[in-house]
């Protein structure tokens, strides 16, 4: 494994778990970057498939800077972040997913983004495509922003942190998938890890972190393709997910002035009942349904109407999934 005592302008982090089938066409898609100036640490989060010996091959590379195997699953990939994050010498950090890969331009495009964007600017991120297990795009992934503003993300912007979290983060995550975001090295001090103890929602937290004091840039260049398959955890741990945005809009009601606009008030609408959902299905105890009830007071005056607006919707069948 190559050292240097030159510091690397990128650092590319790795976090890995299952993921054999794709680890190669991940790994290829960073070194095969038209931005050359980068790092790459490889973290194995003690994989039961044959990850090890494709991470073995790249051992050597010149690349390469670190390579660590868990003897232990941490049980979140967020605990592989902040270890990677902790080893990184780049002034940009680009965690890139095991599963995901991107065009070979990816780095080249992003350091331009941020190059004309203002000195303040945090993190950058691009338009994420979604693919299957066969790596071909079946959807647009804007949709899922588009619920929120129809034509926002059609084209280029940079936008002052707060005012982000403040307007859209507020209603759900925006940013689709972390592969696509490259981060100044200077934000995962706005980071409390040690508060991070989510599976699925601690990209959200993080950015909206980090939006705090940094601002956003955004390209609409489809140019990271990000995999849904049944073994990433997303999937696996979706349906927990839902008390973990409630931490979430927790926090940011604390942090931020949150604009409550039709979007954010759908949003609460459809949470919620997925939320009675849960606990009728035996997903969450009671008393767990009660917790998060308390805590929408601080992001939902109005939370004890919602709560009877849902509860009748779903008596009658009502859909409350906003489009």
């Amino acid at each position: 494994m190559a050292h240097s005592s030159v510091l690397p302008f990128i650092s590319v982090i790795i976090p890995s778990y299952n993921h054999e089938a794709y680890l190669p066409q991940r790994i290829e898609s960073v070194l095969n970057q038209t931005w050359q100036d980068f790092e790459l640490i490889l973290l194995d989060d003690c994989s039961t498939d044959d990850s090890r010996s494709i991470i073995e091959q790249y051992r050597n590379h010149p690349k390469v800077s670190h390579i660590i195997y868990n003897e232990q699953n941490s049980g979140s990939a967020f605990k592989q972040w902040q270890r990677g994050t902790g080893l990184a010498g780049g002034q940009y950090i680009w965690i890139a997913e095991s599963d995901d890969y991107c065009d070979y331009s990816f780095l080249e495009k992003m350091v331009e983004v941020f190059a004309q964007a203002p000195d303040n600017t945090g993190l950058a991120y691009c338009k994420s495509m979604p693919v299957d297990h066969h790596s071909q795009v079946y959807d647009q992934s804007d949709w899922w922003m588009k619920r929120i503003d129809p034509l926002r993300w059609e084209s280029d912007f940079v936008n002052n942190g707060k005012n982000e979290v403040a307007h859209y983060l507020a209603v759900q995550c925006t940013i689709p998938n972390a592969s696509a975001v490259l981060f100044s090295a200077r934000c995962f001090k706005e980071v409390a890890w040690e508060d991070l103890d989510f599976k699925v929602c601690g990209d959200w937290c993080i950015y909206v972190c980090m939006l705090q004091r940094y601002d956003i840039a955004y390209t609409a260049l489809p140019m990271n393709y990000h995999r849904s398959h049944q073994a990433n955890a997303r999937s696996v741990y979706a349906q927990g997910s839902v008390p973990e945005q409630y931490r979430v809009l927790h926090f940011i009601s604390k942090h931020f002035n949150i604009h409550k606009s039709r979007a954010f008030s759908k949003a609460l609408d459809e949470r919620l009942s997925l939320l009675i959902s849960l606990v009728k299905n035996g997903g969450i105890a009671k008393k767990e349904f009660f917790h998060h009830l308390f805590m929408m007071r601080s992001f939902d005056p109005g939370y004890g109407y919602r709560l009877l607006r849902v509860l009748y919707a779903k008596v009658f069948h009502i859909n409350l999934h906003f489009k």
